[in-house]
């Protein structure tokens, strides 16, 4: 009897063992990382664009760390799509990621343009706290609950945006009757009240309309620029987001995003959330080699030129609240405390985060010297 029971024991056991074996395996498998097929669309020029190479750290990094066989495609210049349509597609699920521009996307959804108002975020600090702020959170969570993305964050453009000319657009009377390309709507007020006329267009297209002299001056980065600078050798600084602001938007297709496990949905966030701080530390670097390469004192001649607060001054008043207007005019009436909002709360913010004390602004620029260099 005895015996037998110790038989019924050890085979009770062992099926428990087996059953908790199988468990654990089968658990373990589940949220092993599965392989990844992404493709990215983004409307920019490919490297050495800071922005591109970043990106292009990430495709490596994909493909190195997860399982055998998984890809990202980039698509740069808006080659697979213009930045609405990848909006679109991504809340489709025919696109699984995106690097997009806000002010572009407000195409799609014009609550993405109330961060794009010029004179709100004028420190680095502050720009780096869109994402924590109310209006920032706000737009993230939209895009998950309206547009079904995912998105990862915000990240820089350039703390130097400008002017790009075939000539010096510094004063009023340079920018009056100037064709002048912007990258969103949003903007168009902004030209328009220096007596400009405004021309959105994706970058794609501007090589092609300064020859044809659809344009004479193009709105943009100034990694941009570095792309252009034998059609647009004038390129003027007035101070952060003075001639406008925009961020990127990193998103993917939540119903992309649905199909993995855990363990590769937060691996996918985590190599993202890596991706957006080193593009941030090259758009920074490449500001700083750019503007000490090309810089200049005479606004006559060709280069970087950073106006002072005495010539700011008119471009800065002829604003106004042009584009707090505008967006007022184009938005549902309930967006336009957020507009109100985000004006008063990015203005604390850069009061709150003072010049000179984000990281950002302590990079060492000294190692991404070959990686930035125009070829």
């Amino acid at each position: 009897m005895k015996s037998l029971l110790s038989k019924i024991a050890a085979v009770t056991f062992v099926g428990i063992f087996g059953l908790t074996w199988g468990a654990e395996q089968n658990l373990a498998k589940a949220e092993s990382l599965q392989k990844v097929m992404i493709r990215m669309s983004a409307d920019i020029p490919p490297p050495p664009m800071p922005t591109s190479v970043a990106m292009e750290w990430f495709k490596k990094k994909v493909e190195a760390e997860f399982p055998s066989g998984s890809k990202v495609r980039i698509y740069y210049a808006g080659a697979l799509y213009k930045d609405p349509d990848a909006m679109t597609a991504l809340s489709q699920g025919n696109l699984e990621m995106g690097w997009l521009v806000s002010g572009k996307t407000a195409a799609t959804d014009i609550w993405l343009s109330i961060i794009g108002q010029p004179g709100v975020l004028t420190t680095t600090g502050a720009v780096h706290n869109l994402a924590n702020s109310a209006t920032g959170k706000m737009l993230i969570k939209r895009l998950k609950d309206k547009h079904n993305i995912e998105a990862f964050g915000f990240a820089n453009i350039s703390f130097a945006l400008g002017m790009a000319g075939k000539k010096r657009l510094l004063t009023l009377k340079d920018l009056k009757d100037q064709k002048i390309r912007t990258f969103a709507a949003g903007v168009n007020p902004t030209v328009s009240a220096w007596g400009a006329s405004p021309v959105v267009m994706s970058f794609g297209d501007v090589p092609s309309a300064l020859e044809s002299g659809v344009i004479d001056g193009v709105i943009t980065s100034i990694g941009g620029w570095r792309s252009i600078t034998e059609q647009t050798p004038y390129y003027t600084v007035a101070g952060l987001s003075t001639v406008a602001f925009d961020q990127y938007w990193v998103g993917a297709s939540a119903k992309w995003m649905s199909k993995y496990n855990k363990t590769t949905q937060n691996k996918i966030r985590s190599l993202m959330a890596e991706t957006i701080k080193y593009q941030n530390q090259l758009n920074w670097c490449n500001d700083e080699f750019a503007i000490k390469a090309y810089k200049t004192t005479d606004p006559s001649k060709p280069g970087i030129y950073q106006a002072t607060s005495a010539e700011a001054a008119p471009l800065q008043k002829a604003i106004g609240t042009n584009v707090a207007d505008f967006l007022k005019g184009k938005l549902p009436d309930e967006a336009d405390a957020w507009v109100d909002r985000y004006l008063k709360d990015g203005r604390a913010d850069s009061v709150k985060f003072k010049p000179g004390t984000d990281p950002l602004e302590s990079t060492d620029c000294s190692k991404y010297v070959d990686l930035l260099k125009k070829k």
